[in-house]
């Protein structure tokens, strides 16, 4: 389905398919984006492991490298000549034992350091700065990091044509959100709280089912072996 076909789908269920129209088609194309943006915020988003965005360069001698504020979550990251996977953490990580350090006296002492040590990069701090992550070792060679993520829409619905990001089975959901929207719109004959709610409800629900649906799939089951007799 492409923002035609949704905008048209649109007209139909709320009857506005007769001129002069209750919504335009700029405010419905506005509608369609929205959703499908909100839809990614909810659900979590559109997975991607080959786009431009799963491609960064970090140059020799740089500390960070810029990641698309499209980017809602890094799965993974590995050096795209080694194939070699780069640990990814958050930079409380480096405080809480996550960065496979060890405790020495009782305090905790990770094997990662951020300073300025050349070498090959083998880990990626999240959260030191918006849209970037923190490199260690700093690279003596220009490096390329691919990297495994979730992200929004890299298209803006603003006209007829326009193709949808997320799978098509989902589509058909975002007229909730549009209708949500279209009934908070400030006039007379279109504003209608009651309806506005219940359109909202019942997005946030779909969003919260897919989400789960996403989660059970990604999930991998693992054996856990139990002592005892």
């Amino acid at each position: 389905m492409d923002s035609t076909a949704l905008l048209q789908r649109f007209r139909a269920e709320v009857r506005d398919e007769a001129t002069p129209y209750l919504w335009s088609d700029a405010e419905i194309f506005g509608y369609i984006d929205d959703a499908q943006k909100m839809f990614c915020r909810l659900q979590g988003g559109i997975a991607d492991s080959s786009s431009a965005l799963t491609t960064l360069v970090a140059a020799a001698g740089a500390e960070f490298v810029t990641v698309s504020p499209l980017v809602l979550k890094i799965r993974a990251v590995r050096n795209a000549a080694t194939g070699r996977d780069i640990q990814l953490l958050n930079h409380e990580d480096l405080q809480l034992g996550g960065a496979g350090g060890q405790y020495d006296y009782g305090q905790y002492v990770s094997n990662f350091r951020l300073d300025s040590t050349p070498g090959e990069v083998t880990g990626a701090v999240e959260g030191m700065e918006p849209n970037k992550l923190r490199l260690v070792a700093i690279p003596l060679e220009e490096t390329t990091l691919k990297l495994v993520l979730y992200r929004m829409p890299r298209l803006t619905i603003d006209s007829s044509g326009l193709p949808l990001e997320i799978d098509e089975h989902h589509q058909r959901y975002l007229l909730h959100w549009m209708k949500y929207l279209a009934h908070q719109k400030q006039d007379a004959e279109t504003y209608d709280r009651g309806r506005a709610d219940q359109f909202r409800n019942e997005f946030e629900m779909y969003c919260d089912r897919a989400k789960a649906e996403r989660e059970r799939r990604e999930h991998k089951y693992r054996a856990v072996a139990y002592g005892g007799y």
